[in-house]
């Protein structure tokens, strides 16, 4: 198993960042957990961008600038990291609010919880 280093995942997410299956709040009601369905972007102008969001239970889409700031509960992202030892590629997924965002990651022929053997000497 790769070992991945994370920071907490605190920095402001806007709703043009919004992916089909992520769960959001707005900050005015934390605690009502809303789902993305879909999502799609119009620009109206050179200062205005609408994120359309088809939201699950919603028979209509809601439409907010793509700059409002929503509170993310789970917004599951693969990223590729390289590991630190040997440069090997690796994606991993993470749910950032809940892992934080990946800084680095030591695969699992390095980790000390890796199932690989260890080498000879």
């Amino acid at each position: 198993m790769s070992t991945v280093v994370s920071v907490s995942f605190t920095r402001p997410v806007h709703a043009r960042e919004l992916r089909p299956g992520d769960i959001f709040a707005f900050p005015e009601a934390p605690t009502t957990a809303l789902t993305v369905v879909e999502t799609e972007e119009t620009p109206l102008s050179a200062e205005l961008t609408l994120a359309t969001l088809t939201l699950m239970g919603c028979q209509e889409p809601l439409n907010l600038p793509s700059a409002t700031q929503v509170r993310v509960m789970r917004m599951v992202r693969t990223v590729t990291l390289d590991c630190l030892l040997c440069g090997k590629a690796e994606e991993i997924e993470l749910n950032l609010p809940k892992d934080g965002e990946p800084l680095s990651l030591v695969c699992a022929d390095h980790s000390p919880e890796g199932d690989a053997a260890p080498a000879a000497a």
